[in-house]
């Protein structure tokens, strides 16, 4: 678009003589007075806004750049006052003097602010836009030099220097995107122009758009007794190109019109001042549309400390964006992502999970009660269904299969693991899936949530565009789809597995052979589940490969790992119907299972390599080595156990 703009608006001012005109910058009269009122947040969370190849509403927009900021998705201001998403991005919009002084920006490492020659108040808290701006260029320089480095090579400051600029950089987007809007234009020197005006003196960008068709006619008009006017006109042309040049690069609101963009790249309030400009040079433009939300815009910023006239204009405005995008079939899913971002049924989840554990763990030194029971089980389905309901949601708003990114996984495997735990314990009654359960609901909403945080920073979203290369085919939704139940069924077996090993080490039930009975055959069915999704996932990967590159195998690292659990799971069914492993071996090869799953999983991602690299995410590292250190020594202390009890073998001599 700007290639378009730039040529037109050259011809345009080189027609009139070059000076600038007065401009006063309403921008100080920015204090905002009283708390934004909810009816006024609802509808200001349901405008759509363009970002990161989707359409979205401004509650997420405004939910993501505040969990990237802040670390979660509301402020705390000093006053006491907590904001949410919608009245943050309120308040930063409109009143962007107010949100520069706010405390918003979390620092997690204050050997940044040392590098810096800034102060800091502790290792890790919160500094407000107007602290850091003093080293704002010093931040940009740093995080250049730390983003021409490898992101394996790059040490915890510079990691955190890259993150602060971009932080920086989407809040200054937010920050400046009224600039354009917020400069008006004395036109006073000409008697012409302040008729034209209504005998006002001072005009703003908008109202200069609304007379378009006369100002055209004025720059043409040869009359001696108009130069002085074009003189003034020329002026406020360049005023207004220098006012459109302060910013304007925040949310993109507007559909653009047809014809005049490639894409569907949606216009801002910068790219809608463009359009004013262009439409002044003289162009046939249809922007009719563009320029009315551009009024209500500008209504809106005018009559931001009247908040029942701010309303009406965002009303206005919410109406017109609606209208435009369901146009263009892109606006139905809008309020189901509010209300889900407002559920936050994730969070709901991981609490409910930790009642259920409380509970049960009470139930577990008493047999009195049993009601204790049907306790756990009640907590552990709210929490399940408040999980099953976001992973479906999710997919209701995308219109794609449950997994598309790395985040999904953990959501969508976790709540495999669990259902399938539940059928277990429906079938066999003994409790050990229902407290499975539970525990990989706690750890897989508590992954989720860690998870969350570097998806936002990576991606920008939890819910991005999918890649271009898995944006393809049936298959694909298939076979990721089946992987994952696959992992999931993996991870359940090797948690069934701990159940038997730890079970034994700490002597728990240990004359009950008939418990242990019921543990192993739970976890060959859970193997047999896993090499079932995963095997027939492996292959519908590979027929997908077929059909999108033209190979069906490749040795590509994920799809090495894919085929690794396979054997793995192949192998334990195997050494167990042959009679080489017994309850015990059943049980270390389960956790073996869940290990490699883990290497399938995450830790072929580490290698940023591969046509899968995609999935690569750096912090990762140490928690998997972490776990795989874990379990080893696991398999060490059963393996020490079995020893113990059975001896060690003679050695045979000749």
């Amino acid at each position: 678009m700007k290639r378009l703009i730039q040529p037109l608006l050259l011809l345009l001012l080189v027609s009139v003589m070059a000076g600038l005109g007065h401009a006063q910058d309403t921008s100080a009269d920015s204090q905002r007075r009283e708390a934004w009122d909810q009816e006024t947040i609802d509808i200001f969370a349901t405008l759509p806004v363009q970002n990161g190849g989707r359409v979205k509403p401004m509650e997420s927009l405004a939910g993501l750049r505040l969990l990237m900021l802040n670390g979660k998705r509301t402020l705390k201001l000093d006053s006491g006052e907590k904001l949410g998403p919608s009245a943050w991005a309120l308040e930063t919009i409109f009143f962007p003097d107010d949100a520069r002084k706010e405390n918003c920006i979390r620092i997690e490492n204050d050997a940044v602010l040392v590098e810096l020659g800034l102060a800091s108040k502790k290792k890790r808290d919160w500094y407000s836009y107007d602290e850091l701006l003093p080293a704002r260029a010093a931040i940009s320089r740093e995080a250049g030099n730390a983003a021409s480095k490898e992101a394996a090579k790059r040490n915890p400051v510079e990691r955190q220097m890259l993150k602060l600029d971009i932080d920086l950089s989407n809040f200054e987007d937010l920050l400046g995107m009224l600039e354009p809007l917020r400069l008006n234009f004395d036109v006073s020197e000409s008697a012409r122009l302040s008729k034209l005006f209504g005998a006002s003196a001072v005009v703003s960008q908008v109202d200069v758009f609304h007379q378009i068709p006369a100002l055209v006619e004025l720059q043409k008009d040869t009359d001696l007794a108009a130069v002085a006017d074009r003189e003034v006109l020329a002026k406020l042309f360049r005023a207004m190109d220098q006012a459109r040049a302060r910013g304007g690069r925040g949310p993109t609101l507007v559909p653009p019109a047809s014809g005049i963009q490639e894409g569907d790249s949606w216009w801002g309030v910068g790219d809608l001042v463009d359009l004013g400009m262009l439409d002044l040079a003289g162009t046939k433009l249809s922007v009719t549309d563009q320029l009315e939300a551009l009024d209500f815009i500008d209504q809106m910023e005018r009559s931001k400390l009247d908040r029942t006239a701010f309303r009406g204009a965002l009303t206005r405005l919410h109406g017109k964006l609606e209208t435009m995008a369901n146009a263009r079939g892109i606006y139905e899913h809008v309020g189901q992502e509010v209300a889900l971002t407002r559920l936050d049924p994730f969070t709901k989840a991981l609490v409910f999970f930790l009642l259920a554990f409380l509970l049960l763990a009470v139930s577990f030194l008493t047999t009195k009660f049993q009601f204790l029971n049907k306790g756990v089980w009640g907590l552990a389905l709210l929490g399940f269904g408040f999980l099953a309901y976001g992973v479906v949601m999710r997919c209701i708003i995308r219109e794609r299969p449950p997994v598309v990114t790395l985040y999904d996984t953990i959501l969508f495997v976790s709540a495999i693991a669990i259902l399938a735990a539940f059928i277990m314990e429906w079938m066999l009654r003994i409790r050990v899936a229902l407290g499975l359960a539970v525990v990989l609901g706690i750890v897989g909403m508590f992954l989720a949530g860690r998870y969350e945080l570097k998806e936002v920073a990576s991606a920008g979203d939890t819910m991005a565009s999918v890649v271009a290369v898995l944006d393809t085919n049936y298959y694909l939704a298939i076979h990721v789809t089946t992987i994952a139940i696959g992992y999931s069924g993996g991870l359940l077996a090797a948690a069934i597995g701990h159940v038997w090993i730890l079970g034994k080490l700490f002597r728990y039930r240990e004359g009950d052979k008939a418990f242990y009975k019921s543990i192993t055959r739970m976890t060959y069915g859970a193997v047999c589940f896993a090499l079932f999704f995963a095997l027939f996932g492996t292959v519908m990967g590979g027929i997908w490969a077929n059909d999108s590159w033209g190979r069906f195998w490749g040795w590509d690292p994920k799809e090495n790992g894919a085929l690794l659990i396979c054997l793995w799971l192949l192998l334990t069914l195997h050494l167990r119907l042959g009679g080489y492993i017994r309850d015990r071996g059943l049980a270390a090869m389960a956790i073996g299972a869940g290990s490699v799953v883990a290497a399938s999983w995450w830790g072929v991602n580490l290698l940023s390599v591969g046509l899968h690299s995609y999935g690569f995410t750096s912090g990762i590292a140490l928690i998997l080595f972490s776990f795989w250190a874990i379990e080893l020594l696991v398999l060490a202390s059963s393996l020490v156990d079995h020893l113990r009890r059975n001896g060690t073998p003679p050695v045979q001599h000749a």
